[in-house]
């Protein structure tokens, strides 16, 4: 959103849609290192690490994508983190 504390738009021209922010942290960092034909997207064959959040981070109020939590984390197809909320 490029919003500082005190509500102001920095570089408003700069400002990113989250469709775009969650394709930079994901399919553009597997581009980035040459590895997305193995990581990056959800397809078959490729690793499926992944994490479970507290809100839906695509329709929740955008002052609200800060709070946001981690409520279970996957990697290389094992739990290595589970709030203690989630049930096993």
């Amino acid at each position: 959103t490029r919003k500082a504390t005190d509500g102001t738009v920095v570089e408003p021209g700069q400002v990113v849609t989250r469709e775009e922010a969650l394709r930079m942290w994901t399919r553009a960092g597997a581009w980035l290192t040459f590895e997305e034909s193995g990581k990056g997207s959800i397809e078959p064959g490729k690793l499926a690490d992944m994490v479970v959040i507290s809100k839906d981070y695509l329709t929740c109020p955008v002052d609200e994508i800060k709070d946001i939590e981690a409520l279970l984390t996957i990697v290389g197809g094992r739990v290595v983190y589970r709030n203690k909320g989630m049930p096993e």
